[in-house]
């Protein structure tokens, strides 16, 4: 019977068409776990390998997040806490607001933050466009399987395209697209869906620094 069963999942798998091999895994007692592979080598990976260094626009290891197309990987970073040239994170008020975000190249998401960095938040409109959708395929191409697993959640259907990452930690965190919030790192994230218009659906974001105090 066990035998049986576990054809009968692989036979599923097959007919289901994605090209990225999925593999189930006993788990638990209250499911399995679905591991997704990848031919990306850690070397090559856009996180954890060189490929990172080529996204020119990312400052990495410093306490900033950045919003990133899952399909595309292109990287649009919020700068809610200044730096100056040398790398130094600047700790006096600056008096003044910047619009952060932008839209990608190929027809992604496009986003546009008001960055206040006296008070430490950034809030605006994220419009999704052609990341509206998480095409796993194409964010295999960038992670290796360590770090395509790590990024991935288990309900994909609730997944968006863009992804928010920790400048500081490059962990990625997916943004849902239903009404939610989620912290990563020292960061808290705040999504809100709004009412879809002619070209793509819109999500209002407010993005705050807030470290554990005590």
């Amino acid at each position: 019977m066990k035998k049986v069963f576990a054809l009968s999942l692989l036979l599923a798998f097959a007919l289901f068409g994605c090209t990225v091999k999925q593999e189930v895994q006993a788990n638990n007692e209250y499911g399995a776990e679905i591991v997704y592979h990848s031919d990306v080598s850690p070397e090559d990976c856009y996180i954890c390998g060189d490929k990172a260094e080529n996204l020119q626009t990312v400052n990495w290891g410093q306490c900033n997040v950045a919003l990133v197309s899952l399909n595309t990987f292109e990287v649009k970073p919020i700068k809610i806490n200044r730096y100056d040239m040398d790398g130094h994170l600047i700790r006096k008020e600056s008096g003044v607001m910047s619009l952060g975000g932008g839209a990608c190249a190929d027809g992604g998401f496009a986003a546009s933050l008001m960055e206040d960095y006296d008070r430490g938040y950034a809030t605006g409109v994220l419009d999704f466009y052609n990341d509206e959708e998480l095409d796993v395929d194409k964010l295999s191409t960038f992670l290796c399987e360590d770090c395509l697993n790590d990024v991935l959640p288990w309900k994909l259907n609730q997944c968006s395209g863009v992804g928010v990452i920790n400048l500081e930690t490059k962990k990625i965190h997916v943004i849902p697209n239903t009404t939610s919030g989620f912290s990563i790192g020292d960061f808290y994230v705040d999504c809100n869906p709004l009412e879809r218009n002619k070209e793509t659906s819109r999500m209002d974001l407010l993005i705050f620094y807030c470290p554990v105090r005590y």
